[in-house]
């Protein structure tokens, strides 16, 4: 898999910005699309079923064609390769009120531009989760909504419950302000958990925009963790951009109380070979109670592939 990955990202580091139909880019192109059509007929079925009309339903299905989905392959310091799926479907049959969701969370954060990032925050093992979200209210920046969410790997099902209740504002200053809250019932454990975050997202000109997060974490009484993120994205050009990002996250104890848990810097080059296809570079910097608070240096690579039309 890491030998794949590599030939992947070299294929489109050197591939002819102006490829003849039998270049290796065109071949590459056939499998996005066809891999792109079993992607859609997968969401059909799936809308079909859940609303019982069996029936070719065009409309439905032309909407079904405007879902996209990433599929990013990751190589880290350590030489260990993984796939990532990051993506967000709407099932128009049952009226946009239900959504089939993808996540996996990772410390590494990828950064893909326009993909809607659906990651469970505190969902802290690295399984590929499916999950089906309902929303029992949704306006322009509100929403309460209820999900199911489970991993793939059929021998570590894991399901677990979220009701989640989000709220947006912008003001006329252009700041925009997110407050989410989420509470989780993990079935298997029989186990609790919630988080709350509030987040500052304000454009500096037509290069810049400053994003300031604070996130806390709590699973009972001696398990909390509040997490404070600076990140400053600049555009360089229509294909370039890179982010500059602080993140500092403390833990709380009976005996200690709030303590260093963990501290990174990271900066993030961002870059579009066209409308399909992305790479990354993420060197980072990092100290860690997990490894006796020893510097760290680390990187990550990440080539990402989109499924869709648009």
């Amino acid at each position: 898999m890491k030998i794949v990955g590599l030939l992947l990202i070299s294929i489109f580091l050197y591939a002819n910005p102006n490829p003849t139909n039998s270049s290796i880019y065109c071949k590459m192109q056939d499998y996005r699309k066809y891999a792109t059509r079993k992607f859609h007929r997968f969401l059909y079925y799936i809308d079909s079923s859940l609303s019982g009309n069996k029936d070719l339903n065009i409309s439905s299905y032309k909407k079904i064609r405007s879902s996209r989905i990433d599929l990013i392959f990751s190589l880290k310091d350590n030489s260990k390769f993984s796939l990532h799926l990051r993506g967000k479907f709407k099932l128009p049959m049952l009226k946009n009120r239900a959504e089939l969701t993808f996540s996996q969370n990772d410390k590494d954060e990828i950064d893909n531009q326009k993909s809607i990032k659906s990651n469970d925050d505190i969902v802290t093992d690295k399984k590929l989760r499916v999950g089906l979200k309902y929303y029992l209210h949704k306006e322009k920046r509100s929403s309460v909504y209820a999900k199911l969410s489970f991993k793939l790997n059929p021998s570590h099902f894991g399901p677990y419950l979220k009701l989640g209740i989000d709220r947006s504002y912008l003001s006329e200053s252009s700041l925009e302000t997110s407050i989410n809250n989420s509470i989780y019932y993990y079935i298997n454990g029989n186990d609790l958990s919630a988080s709350t975050s509030l987040s500052f997202l304000k454009p500096l000109g037509k290069s810049f925009w400053l994003d300031q997060g604070n996130k806390l974490y709590w699973k009972g009484s001696n398990d909390i963790y509040l997490t404070n993120t600076l990140m400053l994205h600049q555009m360089l050009d229509i294909k370039n951009r890179l982010f500059y990002r602080i993140d500092y996250t403390t833990s709380y104890n009976d005996k200690e109380n709030f303590e260093h848990y963990d501290s990174q810097m990271s900066v993030g080059y961002f870059h579009r070979f066209d409308k399909w296809f992305f790479a990354q570079v993420i060197p980072k910097v990092r100290k860690s109670r997990e490894d006796g608070y020893d510097t760290k240096y680390l990187i990550t690579l990440n080539f990402g592939v989109r499924l869709g039309y648009k």
